[in-house]
């Protein structure tokens, strides 16, 4: 199993904040259709179904398929969990291609 320290977002901005202090922001620009075509891309190469990508942040194939076809509007926080899973699902897939001759 991955060590969760190891887990990242595609999106994290790094800067000063209106109080000059230092700031990470994560997750601001996440798109629902980007996030869909790389899912689109994993599925398509490698056979990821949207019930694995599901369970692995813990919501439904239901709750998914809804914030993919723009039927409901998702929090930041689960769109970061979105990016976090396809991060990490791409990485499983490209460890396991990497042991397959072409």
């Amino acid at each position: 199993m991955t060590d969760v320290a190891t887990l990242t977002s595609t999106d994290v901005e790094v800067g000063i904040n209106r109080a000059n202090e230092d700031m990470i922001w994560i997750g601001e620009h996440l798109r629902v259709e980007t996030l869909f075509k790389r899912y689109a891309r994993l599925r398509e190469e490698f056979g990821l179904q949207a019930i694995r990508l599901a369970f692995s942040i813990g919501i439904s194939e239901s709750s998914l398929s809804r914030i993919f076809n723009k039927h409901n509007k998702p929090n930041r926080s689960t769109l970061i969990a979105i990016d976090v899973a396809l991060n990490e699902w791409e990485k499983l897939f490209s460890i396991e291609s990497e042991g397959v001759d072409e």
